[in-house]
């Protein structure tokens, strides 16, 4: 069994890729090449989180 399950409407397997991969804008029927994708966009979301620095002030919100 692969690590997405999918019941009813909730989403469709990737076509190829034996209901191991649910589909995507991508394409991508490989579980392998699923997590080598999904470590490269999660790497690039932390480059443009914590890249650009932190305030050195205090932040504070009115309420």
């Amino acid at each position: 069994m692969s690590r997405d399950y999918v019941c009813g409407s909730e989403g469709q397997y990737e076509k190829g890729s034996g209901e191991q991969v649910l589909a995507s804008k991508l394409g991508i029927v490989n579980s392998d090449e699923r997590e080598g994708a999904e470590l490269l966009l999660l790497e690039q979301l932390y480059q443009d989180i914590f890249e650009e620095p932190f305030p050195l002030q205090q932040i504070s919100v009115s309420l």
